[in-house]
């Protein structure tokens, strides 16, 4: 089995651009809830996880209606999104050591993955899982994120995203009506005095 393999090479949906834009997604969706953190009004590390959570996925939700690539695959609680078509969810905690709820593959996740054939993908393991590893410092920042494919409990491929990487806008730069309109040539020349009379110089 090939652990040195990149994403990419495992299937050609999963680019580097496109694995960074769903980081930055995430990073973005907790630190707005970091934003909000306020245990003057009683907020705690369990508002936190919750809020987070919730941010990060309107994060990718809002991302997906603009991103051809991008698509929610369930938008409930048990959120999973396709990078082109491959399924995907993300979880806090190390790459290594993914928690049961991490592990439970979705019925979406499965029919999605159905869909594959047989020389769509490089096989790493029967039914790999597709995970965005959230790693967290004490205050909830975020410290790394990583990309694993799962073969069971354990991982088969790890990728470290990147966080501060610049990456091309997730979203097309065109939009209806960007084209710009047509408008008529400005007249130039130097403004008149009007006397008080109303009359012009």
């Amino acid at each position: 089995m090939e652990l040195s393999m990149t994403p990419w090479e495992h299937h050609p949906a999963l680019s580097r651009d496109r694995l960074i834009a769903i980081a930055q997604l995430i990073v973005r969706g907790r630190n707005l809830a970091l934003d909000r953190f306020d245990p003057d009004v009683g907020c705690t590390g369990w508002t936190l996880g919750c809020e987070a959570f919730a941010f990060q996925r309107h994060q990718i939700v809002r991302a997906a209606a603009d991103t051809d690539w991008l698509e929610i695959l369930n938008p409930t609680m048990q959120f999973v999104f396709t990078i082109g078509d491959v399924p995907a969810r993300f979880y806090r905690g190390e790459p290594e050591d993914p928690n049961t709820r991490t592990l439970k593959q979705t019925f979406s996740e499965l029919q999605q993955l159905s869909l594959f054939g047989a020389d769509e993908l490089v096989k790493l393991t029967a039914e790999p899982l597709y995970r965005f590893a959230v790693e967290t410092d004490l205050d909830g920042s975020t410290t790394a994120i990583t990309f694993v494919i799962l073969g069971g409990e354990m991982p088969v491929l790890t990728w470290s995203i990147p966080l501060d990487e610049p990456v091309t806008k997730i979203s097309p730069l065109w939009v209806e009506g960007s084209e710009g309109v047509e408008l008529p040539a400005p007249s130039v020349g130097i403004p008149t005095k009007k006397k008080k009379d109303g009359t012009s110089d």
